[in-house]
C-alpha cells in the first residue's frame, strides 16, 4: 500500500545545528560529531531523497556503511512496511510549522532482508526564504533500545523480588499493632486463603494464646517458635505448622515490627514433591523517548538548546540565556559540584566523552532528572573548542530507581530479619546469598561465607547427601534435607533444610530456608526412651497376664472336674431319697428336696455359664464371613422346639452379614435371642426383630423385643456377670450370658448397650468393629 507514513515526526529544529561563522564545513563537522552521540539512529536526505549522512547507529540498523548509502534513495536504503498489515509505506516528512506527533511504530526491513521492529519520526529540514527544499531528517529508534533501561532498573529488583516470593515457606511481617503488613504468596497457599483477605489481617483475633505470646515477644525484642495445629479465622482449615518469629528493627535499632516465617508440616511428610516455579517482574517506567540537542563553547560559553530541549523542560528560547553560567543556575545545588566534575574532567581528556546525570529545573521551579552525554571537538593543539551532545529526561527512571532500592532494602531486611537460616545457591552449589541468622549460626564472616560450597556448611559425613539434594532440586524443582550445619568452635546442630529452585538472571538458583530441628531430636530421643520403657512394661504385663490365663485355666478345670463331682453326689442322693423315700416323707419333706434338686441343678448351669464365659476369653478368633440371617433362624427355630405352644412373632431382616468367629457370633445370638425369647413370655402377642441400624453415628445390629424390659437407669449392670434386673421367680437365669455377649463383642473389636423401658420390652444393640454388611436378600 503506498501512501503517507503515519509516524511521529521530530521537529525540525532537532537536525543539524546553525552553521557556525567557520563555514559549511565546520557546520557539517559539527552535525557529524552530533549525531554521532546521539542514543538513536539519524539518517539525513536531500531535497531529491537521497541520502546525505547517516550516524553509526543507523548504519548498524540498515546494515549499510555511511559511504555506501551516500547518494542512494532514501526508500532503497531505509525500506519500512506497516506495523500492521505489511505492505509497503512511503515516507511523509511533517512540515516546520506542524507540531510533533508520538513515534509511530513500524517494521524496518534491513540489507539482509531481516525485519525489525523500529519506531520513527521524520521531517523536513527547514530552509531560508527563497531556497528549494534542504532535505528530510529521519529519526529511528529500536525497539531493544527502549527496554534496555527497563531491564537494568528491574532486574535488580527482580532477583530481590524472586527471593523472597518464591521462598518454599510462607513469609510474613506484622507491625506493632499486630496488623499483618506483608505476606508472600506461599503464605496464602499454605493457610488456603487469598493474599488479600492476609494483608491487614489482625493477629490479636487469634484464639491461641501460644502464638500470640511469641508475636508479642516478638515486639518486645524476643525470638519466639510454635510447633502445632493452627487455625485460622480466614480458613476453616486446621493446619499442622511451624511458626518462627523475629523483631524488626530500624537504622537505629528501634523495633517497628516483626517478620515471621511459616512451615507447612505436613508438606514434609509427603512423599510426592510437589513442583511449583513461582516468578514475578516488576515493571517499572520506560526510558523516555523525548531528546534535546545541546552545543557548548568552552571559549564563549555560549550554549545552544535545540527547541526539543526546552520543550522538554517547558522553557522558551527568548526566556532562556545560552550561556553555560545561566545553564548552571537552572541545576540542582547538590548536582552542581559533581556536574562541574564531569565537565572538567572530559575538556582535560581524562574521560573518552561527557556523561552526567543531574537535576534540573524547569520554568516552574520542579527539578528534572537528566541524563546528558556529549563530546569534545578538538584543535589541532587537543583543547576543546566544542562540546555537543544530546540530553534525555531520566525522571521516570530515577524514581523507578528509587523505588527499585526501597524495595531491595526492603526485601534485605526482611531476607535478613527471618528468625531460620536463608541460603541461596547458584546452579554449581555456591553459597551467593544469606541472611544473619546464617552468619550468628555459623560464626563465619562474609569472606568466608561468600562462595563456600554447600558441603563445607554441613558435616563430613552429609556433604554428598547435601550435593546430590541440590542436584535433585535443580531438577525437579524442590527438595529437603535433614542435615548437621556446622558451627566454628561450637558442636554442630541439626536442620531441616528445605530448597526450590528458582529462576535469577536467567540461571537457575536454590533458595533453602531451615527448620531447627535440636528440640524436635530431643523429643525423638524422649520418644525412644519411653517406648523402650513401654515395651518392658508390656513384656512383663504379658508375663503377667500368661500366669493369670493359666491360673485360668487351673481354676476352669477345678471347676469343671473337683466342683461337679460333689454336685453330682448332691444330685445322685436326693434322687435316691425321693424315689425309694419319698412316700414315708410328708408334703414340707418332699418340698424342700425339690429346693435342693433344683438349687444343684441351677449350680450346675451356673457352672457351665461360668466356663463359658471362660472359655471364650481365652478363645482364638477365627474371622471369616459370618451369615447372621441364616444363624439367628435356625436359633429361632431351636426355641420354638423347645415351647412349641408359644405363638412368637419373630422377624429377621434378610441378608445380615458380618466379619466375625462364626462359634463365637452363635454364642452372641444364642443369649440375646434367647432373653428375647424368656422375656417375652407373659406378653399376650410377643415380638421379636433382629435388624441392621445406626445408632448415635454408628452401624449396629439390634434385637428388639416387646416384652418386660427394663429400668434405663440400672442399665450398666446388664452387662456385669451374676447382675441380673429380675428375680428367678420372674425370670430364671445366672446372670452370666449378657456378661458373655459384651466379652465376645469386644474381643471383635465392638460395642454392646442396651435401651429399654418396664413393660414397653428392650432393645440390644452391638456392633462388630466394621460396617455391617448387608445384602439385599
Amino acid at each position: 500500500m503506498n501512501g503517507p507514513l503515519d509516524a511521529a515526526p521530530a521537529s525540525a529544529s532537532d537536525g543539524p545545528p546553525p552553521s557556525a561563522p567557520g563555514g559549511g564545513d565546520t557546520s557539517r563537522s559539527c552535525l557529524e560529531v552530533t549525531l554521532r552521540h546521539i542514543s538513536d539512529a539519524v539518517i539525513v536526505s536531500d531535497g531529491q531523497g537521497l541520502v546525505t549522512l547517516m550516524n553509526p547507529l543507523a548504519e548498524a540498523l540498515t546494515g549499510w556503511s555511511g559511504f555506501e548509502a551516500s547518494g542512494q534513495r532514501l526508500a532503497h536504503v531505509f525500506p519500512v512496511v506497516s506495523d500492521l498489515t505489511g505492505e509497503p509505506l512511503c515516507l511523509a516528512p511533517t512540515r516546520p510549522d506542524e507540531a510533533a506527533p508520538d513515534w509511530t511504530p513500524v517494521q524496518l526491513i534491513d540489507r539482509q532482508g531481516r525485519r525489525h521492529a523500529v519506531s520513527v519520526r521524520c521531517a523536513d529540514i527547514p530552509g531560508t526564504a527563497g531556497q528549494a527544499q534542504p532535505g528530510v531528517v529521519l529519526i529511528v529508534r529500536g525497539e531493544a533500545a527502549d527496554r534496555a533501561p527497563q531491564r537494568s532498573t528491574s532486574s535488580p529488583q527482580a532477583r530481590y523480588r524472586a527471593l523472597v516470593e518464591n521462598s518454599p515457606v510462607g513469609i510474613f511481617h506484622f507491625g506493632t499493632d499486630l496488623r499483618i503488613t506483608y505476606s508472600n504468596k506461599r503464605l496464602a497457599e499454605i493457610l488456603g486463603a487469598s493474599p488479600e483477605a492476609i494483608q491487614g489481617f489482625d493477629l490479636h483475633t487469634l484464639d491461641d494464646m501460644s502464638i500470640l505470646s511469641i508475636l508479642q515477644g516478638a515486639l518486645g525484642g524476643q525470638r519466639g517458635a510454635y510447633d502445632g495445629p493452627f487455625a485460622l479465622p480466614l480458613s476453616p482449615e486446621v493446619h499442622l505448622l511451624s511458626i518462627h518469629v523475629a523483631p524488626e528493627r530500624d537504622a537505629a535499632g528501634q523495633i517497628y515490627g516483626g517478620v515471621g516465617i511459616v512451615e507447612d508440616r505436613a508438606a514434609f511428610q509427603s512423599t510426592d514433591e510437589q513442583r511449583r516455579d513461582a516468578k514475578e517482574r516488576y515493571v517499572l517506567s520506560q526510558r523516555s523517548a523525548n531528546e534535546g540537542l545541546w552545543d557548548w563553547d568552552p571559549n564563549t560559553q555560549l550554549l545552544y538548546l535545540s527547541p526539543r530541549l526546552l520543550a522538554l523542560l517547558g522553557l522558551h528560547s527568548d526566556t532562556l540565556k545560552t550561556t553555560g553560567a545561566e545553564w548552571l543556575k537552572l541545576i540542582h545545588p547538590d548536582d552542581r559540584k559533581r556536574y562541574r566534575a564531569d565537565v572538567i574532567a572530559h575538556l582535560r581528556g581524562q574521560t573518552e566523552h561527557f556523561e552526567s546525570e543531574y537535576r534540573v529545573a524547569d520554568k516552574h521551579g520542579n527539578f528534572h532528572w537528566v541524563l546528558a552525554r556529549g563530546l569534545a571537538h578538538r584543535g589541532p593543539d587537543g583543547r576543546a573548542v566544542r562540546i555537543v551532545g544530546s540530553i534525555s529526561d531520566i525522571t521516570a527512571r530515577k524514581r523507578a530507581e528509587e523505588q527499585l532500592k526501597a524495595e531491595r532494602d526492603f526485601s534485605r531486611g526482611l531476607i535478613d530479619s527471618l528468625p531460620a537460616p536463608f541460603f541461596l545457591f547458584d546452579q554449581h552449589g555456591r553459597l551467593v546469598l544469606w541472611n544473619r541468622f546464617v552468619s550468628e549460626l555459623t560464626g563465619l564472616d562474609d569472606a568466608q561465607l561468600q562462595n563456600a560450597e554447600a558441603g563445607s556448611l554441613v558435616i563430613a559425613e552429609q556433604e554428598a547427601v547435601l550435593a546430590h539434594r541440590i542436584e535433585s532440586a535443580l531438577g525437579t524443582g524442590e527438595a529437603s534435607v535433614e542435615v548437621m550445619l556446622r558451627r566454628d568452635r561450637a558442636e554442630p546442630v541439626p536442620f531441616l533444610v528445605v530448597g526450590r529452585r528458582v529462576l535469577l538472571d536467567g540461571k537457575p538458583h536454590i533458595v533453602g530456608v531451615g527448620t531447627d530441628l535440636t528440640e524436635r531430636k530431643f523429643a525423638e530421643k524422649a520418644i525412644k526412651r519411653l517406648n523402650l520403657e513401654l515395651e518392658r512394661r508390656v513384656a512383663e504385663r504379658t508375663s503377667q497376664l500368661s500366669a493369670a490365663l493359666n491360673e485360668l485355666e487351673s481354676f476352669s478345670y477345678s471347676v469343671s472336674h473337683d466342683l461337679r463331682a460333689p454336685l453330682r453326689a448332691i444330685e445322685g442322693y436326693s434322687a435316691i431319697l425321693g424315689s425309694d423315700y419319698g412316700d414315708n416323707l410328708d408334703d414340707e419333706a418332699k418340698e424342700l428336696l425339690r429346693r435342693v434338686r433344683a438349687a444343684v441343678h441351677r449350680m450346675g448351669q451356673l457352672i457351665d455359664d461360668l466356663l463359658t464365659l471362660s472359655r471364650v476369653s481365652r478363645k482364638a478368633l477365627e474371622r471369616r464371613p459370618v451369615d447372621l440371617t441364616t444363624l439367628a433362624l435356625v436359633i429361632c427355630e431351636e426355641l420354638r422346639q423347645q415351647d412349641p405352644a408359644r405363638p412368637v412373632r419373630v422377624d429377621i431382616a434378610p441378608g445380615l452379614c458380618v466379619e466375625g468367629d462364626p462359634s463365637l457370633m452363635r454364642t452372641v445370638l444364642e443369649n440375646l435371642l434367647g432373653n428375647a425369647w424368656k422375656f417375652t413370655g407373659r406378653v399376650a402377642m410377643p415380638e421379636i426383630r433382629f435388624e441392621a441400624t445406626r445408632h448415635a453415628g454408628v452401624d449396629a445390629f439390634v434385637i428388639r423385643d416387646n416384652g418386660a424390659g427394663f429400668d434405663m437407669r440400672y442399665r450398666d449392670n446388664l452387662f456385669r456377670p451374676f447382675q441380673r434386673l429380675h428375680s428367678d421367680r420372674e425370670f430364671p437365669g445366672t446372670g452370666i450370658g449378657l456378661a458373655t455377649v459384651a466379652r465376645i463383642v469386644r474381643r471383635h473389636g465392638g460395642e454392646v448397650w442396651a435401651e429399654g423401658e418396664v413393660g414397653k420390652g428392650a432393645s440390644l444393640y452391638f456392633s462388630i468393629g466394621q460396617t455391617p454388611l448387608q445384602g439385599s436378600g
